[in-house]
């Protein structure tokens, strides 16, 4: 008799021991701290020139060419072409990743492309700040008005891959969050 009330029994004790040891596998303590974005603009103990240079020499190292009509370079500021990152399937994917397009309608985006605008200015003699803006635009087709590029919000995700990169070269330090030494920006991987 003891028999039938004995097997309920365990198998309600099996059940809860199973349900503990999944939702124990849901809470997760040791998760990674994501680090927090650069300040934009970033302050730096060198020269505005110095700036100027490195921020050069990483444009022309991942062949990203400047806009001579609208850079000042002697002001401090630089604005470089429009470079096309992405086509395809994936187009749609990687314009929300760095930015926030318009969402009047839903659209088939076919390319996306940004352009860069670097801002640098000294604060005294010793010390200058580098501005980072990233500007990208989508693609799409429409069939009243043809190809069209839409500009996007940016979330900021391109220009603090900039800043890490431009100011771990100038300073000689690994800014970079995955802390793998490689400077990059998108995919352009340079030293």
């Amino acid at each position: 008799m003891k028999r039938p009330r004995l097997l309920p029994f365990l198998l309600t004790l099996l059940l809860i021991s199973c349900w503990s040891v999944a939702v124990r596998a849901q809470i997760q303590l040791d998760r990674p701290k994501t680090e927090p974005p650069l300040d934009n603009p970033f302050k730096m103990g060198v020269s505005r020139e110095q700036i100027m240079e490195t921020t050069n020499q990483v444009l022309r190292a991942c062949s990203i060419p400047l806009d001579e009509n609208l850079s000042k370079p002697r002001e401090g500021k630089l604005v470089t072409k429009p470079l096309v990152f992405t086509r395809g399937v994936t187009t749609q994917t990687d314009l929300e990743y760095l930015a926030k397009m318009p969402a009047g309608d839903v659209r088939n985006w076919t390319q996306g492309r940004y352009y860069l605008e670097f801002n640098v200015s000294p604060i005294d003699g010793t010390r200058s700040q580098i501005f980072v803006s990233a500007h990208i635009q989508g693609k799409f087709t429409d069939v009243l008005t043809g190809n069209q590029w839409i500009e996007g919000t940016s979330n900021g995700r391109l220009e603090d891959e900039i800043l890490r990169g431009l100011a771990g070269k100038i300073l000689g330090i690994d800014l970079s969050i995955k802390k793998n030494t490689r400077r990059q920006i998108l995919n352009c991987e340079y030293q």
